[in-house]
């Protein structure tokens, strides 16, 4: 299977292709990482990996997709792009948490021991979730969560921890730098099953408040009792 893998939940934006057979058994054909955020050319780069392989658009058939926690406007984008090419192409849709990638690239890069990986959540708080990283693998040890940034820093178990994260020495002077990683969102993502694109979601922690605005009746605002 040949997947393009996109995640764009955070700086730099990344793109992969990867070919290989679900759900451990890849290769990585191109990689291209770029910062800039919203001015980042996503079909560009797009472009660019494709034109490194010699593949040609016809021959994706699946599209990973990181789903964050981070940028809202850039995991919304990536997967725009993947419901365009799934309208036109009919290819599978696989989504991955990114910070999951951040676990993942860390492991393949061999940081060793108990790995928090940190996100800005704006507001003053950080996503967070905890990770346990061994010679034989990784794996999650604490849930993916909201907490503020100051309970973390004054937190007893700090030295406990290797922090990481793409903006991680904001906060911890001794965290390693390291982002999520577009190769590592597609072998994630093709471990579990496609779903239609509009069935993958930005992952936000936050419960959504939508307020309705106000029906204007001749010009005039009328509230729900009806009383302009």
């Amino acid at each position: 299977m040949k997947i393009l893998a996109l995640d764009f939940s955070g700086e730099p934006r990344g793109v992969a292709l990867l070919e290989g057979t679900p759900p451990d058994m890849w290769e990585v054909r191109a990689e291209m990482e770029q910062r800039g955020g919203r001015s980042v050319p996503a079909l560009a780069m797009v472009g660019r990996v494709l034109e490194e392989t010699g593949w040609d658009r016809s021959e994706v058939e699946a599209i990973a997709v990181g789903l964050g926690p981070g940028s809202y406007t850039g995991i919304r984008a990536a997967l725009a792009l993947a419901q365009g090419w799934f309208l036109a192409r009919g290819v599978a849709v696989y989504g991955a948490n990114s910070m999951d990638s951040v676990a993942a690239r860390a492991w393949g890069a061999g940081l060793r021991g108990r790995v928090r990986v940190v996100v800005d959540a704006q507001r003053r708080e950080l996503y967070v979730a905890g990770y346990e990283l061994r010679q034989e693998g990784w794996c999650r040890v604490e849930p993916l969560r909201l907490e503020a940034v100051e309970r973390l820093q004054q937190a007893n178990d700090r030295a406990d921890w290797i922090w990481v994260g793409p903006e991680v020495d904001r906060w911890f002077s001794e965290g390693r730098l390291m982002g999520p990683s577009a190769v590592e969102v597609g072998r994630l993502a093709a471990r579990e099953a496609p779903r239609r694109p509009e069935a993958w979601e930005p992952i936000y922690l936050r419960p959504v408040q939508f307020v309705k605005a106000q029906p204007v009746v001749g010009g005039t605002v009328v509230t729900s009792e009806g009383v302009p």
